[in-house]
């Protein structure tokens, strides 16, 4: 009997906060498990255990019983559909589960340890461990001591007056005998209770009750840029490098949404100025690699790492033919390169980085043609299709396997028309290819591709967007929205929501 290959590829975590009332000691777990490459379906028997990142200290498990970060003696069935599956862990009415105590998230870095038996093999560990994210920790919110916020805590325009009790600000400064007082960025008005804070708000007009109010970005924003690079870390948005108005630079910024705050990302220990590179979030890291400058295809990278704001070198031993416009993916453990243009040809190899070991594995020949191209990450396999070749557009792919260390290739009918400048979305279970353009027509069409079953679904052209390409693409859950990009009218701002339940578009408002 074969070895199974168990594989986790996909979790959320999600804690449910009630305001003013008891805090559910439960945190919603979703994942997906596949079993020889085969996503499984029936009843599966998990265990789960949180434990530390070292994984040699258990701090719960769904039967308490598991110490050291060793498997748990009790299990708990879930129904598993095409591999996925959901628990609510800490749900003491599932049988073999006991709550989560809220002090589990006083230790620093929590991991979430899971067994999986699938009724033939036995338990099998899934690794690696995944790291609970804040949103874990908000069980802990109901237990901050009353005074124990103080103004340090509080960004810029954080407390606004729909937050303040009337007259409540106006008390407060009255009792310190600033009523009114415009000093340090504050203006009062005492009929309105609105506070204007210099630091976050610029005001437009004269003060009224319609006035109109814009607000500002604390920092400084990197400079304008094209073909740089961005990654999103679950709490702040990463861009660096591309082409400014000086030439090629490797310098970016950090900003994060809920402060509204931009922070410079150093340039001491960064790789080279560049553009057209390509990066990955790694969970805790930004991987910079390839990219040109100035026609010099580049064969390097970098590491940054926003908790240290420090950089890292990439190994060159081994890595890939420098290149730019390449693809590159994240698995998990590895980043995955492939195709690009070395500065004289499109190529069609490619490597795995492990950041863990700070080395290179080649890929085998994947029988694809050299091109530039698209790719993304299943969960299990990376898919590349489409692209240009210098002299074609291509309308094949192929999907690769790390574990296995082989390509398959991908079926072609049904395919969409060969292209480039085309989105591509990840579902769940199909890939989704729309728009671009080719040999100078460009494309309102698209195809879903299914890998379980090696095939193409078209998808509808009634109701789509104009055609176009270079546009972007995003999945919401149950809809790919698509947005701007060039059409036969020039640069556009229109958009379409596809829904893949119901096969249909609807159209984005410009208002």
């Amino acid at each position: 009997m074969n070895t199974p290959f168990f594989r986790l590829l996909a979790v959320l975590f999600l804690a449910a906060t009630a305001l003013h009332a008891q805090v559910p000691q439960l945190i919603n777990y979703q994942g997906r498990v596949a079993v020889d490459g085969l996503n499984f379906d029936g009843t599966g028997q998990f265990k789960f255990a949180f434990v530390s990142a070292a994984g040699t200290t258990t701090y719960w498990s769904n039967d308490g019983t598991s110490t050291a970060g060793a498997e748990p003696t009790a299990s708990v069935a879930l129904t598993v559909s095409k591999g996925l599956y959901s628990v609510l862990l800490g749900d003491a009415t599932l049988p073999g589960m006991t709550i989560v105590p809220a002090t589990v998230f006083t230790h620093g870095d929590v991991h979430l340890r899971v067994w999986f038996n699938d009724g033939s093999h036995g338990f099998q560990l899934l690794t690696p461990d995944k790291r609970i994210a804040a949103v874990g920790y908000a069980m802990m919110a109901e237990t901050v001591v009353d005074g124990a916020i103080s103004t340090a805590k509080l960004a810029d325009g954080a407390v606004t007056s729909a937050k303040l009790a009337d007259g409540a600000a106006a008390a407060n400064l009255d009792a310190a005998g600033q009523s009114g007082v415009p000093s340090g960025g504050l203006v009062l008005s005492a009929t309105e209770n609105v506070a204007i804070v210099s630091a976050g708000y610029v005001r437009l007009g004269t003060t009224s009750t319609s006035d109109t109010w814009q607000q500002r970005i604390n920092g400084t924003p990197p400079t304008a840029r094209y073909t740089h690079s961005s990654v999103w870390t679950g709490s702040e948005l990463i861009v660096w490098g591309g082409i400014d108005g000086t030439g090629y630079v490797n310098d970016g910024g950090r900003y994060n949404p809920i402060a509204n705050t931009w922070t410079p990302v150093p340039t001491n220990g960064a790789p080279t100025a560049r553009s057209s590179h390509t990066a990955v979030w790694t969970g805790s890291e930004m991987i910079v690699w390839g990219g040109d400058n100035n026609a010099v295809s580049l064969s390097n990278g970098g590491r940054y790492n926003p908790t240290t704001n420090s950089w890292a070198a990439v190994s060159t031993n081994a890595a890939p033919v420098g290149r730019r416009i390449q693809t590159a993916v994240w698995t998990g453990s590895e980043m995955i390169v492939w195709g690009g243009y070395d500065g004289s040809s499109y190529v069609n190899d490619g490597a795995r980085y492990n950041p863990a070991t700070n080395s290179w594995i080649a890929l085998p020949a994947s029988g694809l043609s050299g091109r530039a191209s698209q790719s993304l990450w299943t969960g299990s396999e990376m898919i590349v299709w489409g692209g240009y070749n210098g002299s074609s557009y291509e309308s094949d792919g192929a999907r690769y396997n790390p574990t296995t260390n082989s390509w398959t290739p991908m079926a072609t009918s049904g395919a969409p028309a060969g292209r480039s400048n085309f989105t591509i979305v990840w579902t769940g279970s199909e890939m989704f290819v729309w728009g671009g353009n080719g040999n100078s027509v460009s494309f309102n069409t698209g195809g879903r591709y299914n890998p379980t079953g090696n095939t193409w679904t078209t998808v509808s052209t009634t109701g789509a967007p104009t055609s176009r390409n270079q546009h972007t693409a995003v999945w919401t859950g149950s809809e790919m929205i698509i947005w701007g990009g060039y059409d036969s009218g020039g640069v556009s701002n229109t958009g379409g929501r596809y829904n893949v339940a119901a096969n249909s578009w609807q159209t984005v408002s410009t208002s």
